[in-house]
């Protein structure tokens, strides 16, 4: 029973670092030259630091401007992420603010 019990946390440990390191990586291919590699900058010096934002705010952020529903420069950058890098940023971005 403890080994199942250690089997299945080790699963759950792998999958959640590997969504971590999936949205670390996406960040840093599509937002991190405009918001620093810690999401403490403003971007384009318009955009908020993404750290400063919630959990919501991030997600609903890039959802409105993938669908283009605000419309600014970096449009172009969120228009490829699904629904799913969408979580994955909102999950490494709430990771950056523990570092602080």
């Amino acid at each position: 029973m403890k080994v199942l019990l250690l089997a299945a946390s080790l699963v759950v440990f792998n999958a959640t670092a590997q969504t971590a390191a999936d949205g670390e990586h996406i960040y840093q291919q599509t937002c991190s030259s405009c918001h620093g590699r810690s999401a403490n900058r403003k971007g384009l010096d318009k955009a908020p630091p993404l750290i400063s934002l919630s959990r919501d705010e991030v997600v609903s952020g890039l959802t409105e401007r993938r669908d283009g529903k605000i419309i600014g420069r970096g449009n172009k950058a969120k228009a490829h992420l699904s629904d799913e890098d969408i979580q994955k940023l909102a999950d490494h971005i709430e990771s950056l603010k523990k570092r602080l």
